[in-house]
């Protein structure tokens, strides 16, 4: 028994339906500002390392005005003391131009201030070596350590060369050395808080800068950093934290919880997102991964009030600097075609325009992490899914066969049993044929008309089919069928129709011929679907 097309079609689309199931959830908004954000996300390195070499007396003389007992120092000791740290920052330009807070790069900017603090840490770093561990800390607390810091100082100075270090860090791991283009001093110094940076490298990837003048207190926002609580470098995390994961970024959600102005008459915005040592300079961005501040400033005893600048200000002084904002390089457009197929769902497209970004940032964490997630959709894909050209070609072709396959037994089938029942019959012979009981070849039922169920005997090889009975031996009398339409031989114990060349065509089971042999249940139209409907019986 061959199924009903409708059967079968169903079956093709339940199968579809049930592929559709199995796929995976397209990549979601907060997946995807992650992943557009963290590759254009650097940490900026500005330190400096000396040698502070200071006197046993200065040692000594802290130690008596403290009572403290100690191992006085025998002759000039040197400690290793250093300035400055890291924070973060975000690439604005494809062509190495990154952007910080000022006061990120500010201690290896005055040279004057700089061999201060040296000093000042490496007095710090002399009276850690010699006090005991609970004396030193008590001090540290105690307004009082700054005589005898500088007692220290007074004491001692800086010894050899002091090593500058300007280098930022790469989100793939590229470390590269970097000039301050521009620079603006901090926000409690009257600045704008920016420094804009420059390393030699083409071609890299970038974040949009969108208008904080759009911006509203509730808004949400994420912030991406370097905090220094979260680096292997931190004295109480660093013993067990691998370096390795030094440069994945830490995001911190919050919103805006105050526009405000500072004593310039310049916006800040205020945010409880979490801003620590280690985040200034790092981007704020909204859920489209647009930027729209920039982390600059934190107060350490309300941790709920942090300050941004906004990206307005900073735009300010790109333009100021002759930087082009929302600059693409050719990686950040393959890599945010590769987010846009994944949010709709679009594995495939998503993995060859990320492969194609890959290329061109070699090493990046994100394209490693975002490859994974989409080699997890692709393998939990349904085929037709994976390769849906194909399956369209090959779903179609299937309805073809199938339709080809099921439709001439459901024309038969369409046939109301009441018409094969003939309420008459005559036996049509052609004229050559000679009188008494002539061969039967088989039986025409007229299925339409005011003729339907008028049972036609074929009783003969010859018999021409038309609307001219003069001509012809079965008449059909509709306008569509042409004067001589067809004609029922028989060869070889077969029955052959032939058209003769008719206007409107001769069709079996919906196909037009020029010739057919006859089957049992063929269904026959004279000129076409509304013309005249025949069933022959062999």
């Amino acid at each position: 028994m061959v199924p009903r097309p409708r059967v079968l079609l169903a079956v093709v689309l339940a199968a579809a339906l049930f592929g559709c199931r199995r796929s995976v959830a397209p990549l979601d908004d907060v997946r995807r500002m992650t992943y557009s954000v963290q590759p254009a996300v650097v940490r900026v390195n500005a330190y400096a390392t000396a040698k502070f070499a200071y006197k046993p007396e200065a040692i000594a003389a802290v130690a008596r005005e403290l009572h403290i007992d100690v191992v006085h120092p025998l002759g000039p000791e040197v400690v290793e003391t250093g300035s400055g740290g890291f924070g973060s920052g975000f690439i604005v330009h494809p062509d190495g131009l990154i952007l910080t807070n000022g006061h990120v790069v500010a201690p290896t900017r005055d040279r004057d201030a700089l061999r201060r603090d040296l000093e000042r840490n490496g007095a710090i770093a002399a009276l850690a070596k010699h006090l005991p561990v609970d004396q030193f800390r008590t001090l540290q607390r105690h307004p009082a350590i700054d005589r005898y810091v500088d007692m220290v100082i007074r004491s001692g100075e800086i010894s050899g060369d002091i090593r500058i270090v300007n280098y930022a860090d790469l989100s793939n791991g590229e470390k590269l050395p970097f000039r301050i283009e521009r620079y603006s001093p901090a926000l409690n110094e009257g600045g704008s808080d920016l420094a804009l940076l420059r390393i030699e490298h083409k071609g890299l990837p970038t974040l949009a800068l969108d208008d904080s003048d759009q911006v509203h207190v509730g808004d949400s926002i994420w912030t991406f950093g370097y905090p220094l609580n979260a680096s292997s470098t931190d004295p109480g995390i660093g013993r067990w934290l691998s370096p390795d994961s030094d440069l994945e970024p830490t995001m911190s959600r919050g919103s805006i919880t105050a526009i405000k102005r500072n004593v310039l008459n310049v916006p800040v915005l205020q945010s409880d997102v979490a801003i620590l040592a280690g985040n200034s300079g790092g981007p704020a961005v909204n859920l489209a991964g647009e930027v729209i501040g920039v982390s600059s400033w934190g107060h350490r005893s309300a941790e709920s009030i942090r300050f941004l600048v906004p990206v307005t200000v900073a735009k300010s002084f790109l333009a100021e600097a002759g930087v082009q904002s929302n600059v693409e390089s050719e990686f950040s457009k393959r890599y945010r075609a590769a987010l846009d197929a994944a949010s709709n769902g679009n594995w495939s497209t998503a993995s060859a325009e990320l492969e194609r970004a890959g290329k061109l940032f070699p090493g990046s964490p994100d394209v490693i992490t975002f490859t994974r997630d989409i080699e997890r959709a692709l393998k939990s894909m349904p085929l037709w899914r994976k390769y849906p050209v194909a399956t369209a070609s090959l779903i179609i072709a299937l309805i073809v066969v199938l339709l080809a396959i099921a439709l001439p037994r459901t024309r038969r089938n369409r046939v109301p049993k009441e018409l094969l029942k003939a309420t008459t019959e005559t036996i049509i012979s052609p004229s050559s044929v000679p009188p008494g009981r002539p061969l039967m070849l088989g039986k025409f039922t007229i299925l339409n008309g005011t003729r339907a169920g008028e049972r036609l005997g074929l009783g003969g090889s010859g018999i021409r089919i038309g609307r001219e009975s003069t001509i012809c031996e079965i008449v059909l009398e509709n306008p569509k069928v042409s004067r001589l339409h067809a004609e029922v031989v028989s060869i070889d114990g077969k029955v052959l129709l032939i058209d003769r060349n008719s206007s409107n065509g001769t069709y079996v089971n919906d196909q037009k011929i020029d010739k057919r042999f006859l089957k049992d249940g063929d269904i026959i139209y004279f000129g076409g679907r509304n013309a005249v409907a025949v069933a022959f019986h062999a």
